[in-house]
């Protein structure tokens, strides 16, 4: 919008510079009420994490209390093995969704940043137009 000051009416200019505060204050307020959403669902999410990562550590604990046991056959020491590791994969699987959950989430963020400012600086007649290069220029 600054670089298109000089070439609007002055009166016009004057009132989008007199509008800046209120495009300001509103870009924080909604920026601020994404945060704290945002900010919730994580907590939530980490809460829900760590729930499930203290029930894998639980079984784990378990089985490997079976496995000090002197009266287990090969088999059944080989079965109580095999159960640690799906529960460790299943850990595993849990991290990798958490972390695309994570990215999921920042990637809205950033385009709720973007969607808010673009229809803000819209609303006080700012220039959004996007314009693609084209290919045969590149080459």
């Amino acid at each position: 919008m600054a670089s298109m000051l000089d070439k609007m009416d002055p009166v016009v200019a004057k009132k989008a510079i007199e509008q800046f505060p209120n495009f300001s204050d509103t870009m924080k307020d909604i920026l601020h009420d994404y945060k704290e959403s945002l900010d919730k669902t994580l907590e939530s999410n980490a809460e829900s994490v760590k729930s499930f990562y203290d029930s894998c550590d639980a079984i784990i604990s378990s089985l490997q209390k079976e496995l000090k046991r002197d009266d287990q056959t090969f088999e059944e020491r080989k079965y109580i093995i095999d159960k640690i590791m799906e529960v460790n994969k299943m850990k595993g699987d849990k991290d990798s969704e958490n972390k695309k959950f994570i990215a999921t989430m920042a990637l809205f963020g950033v385009a709720a940043v973007g969607l808010v400012a673009g229809a803000l600086s819209s609303a006080l007649g700012g220039n959004t137009k996007m314009e693609m290069q084209d290919n045969d220029d590149l080459d």
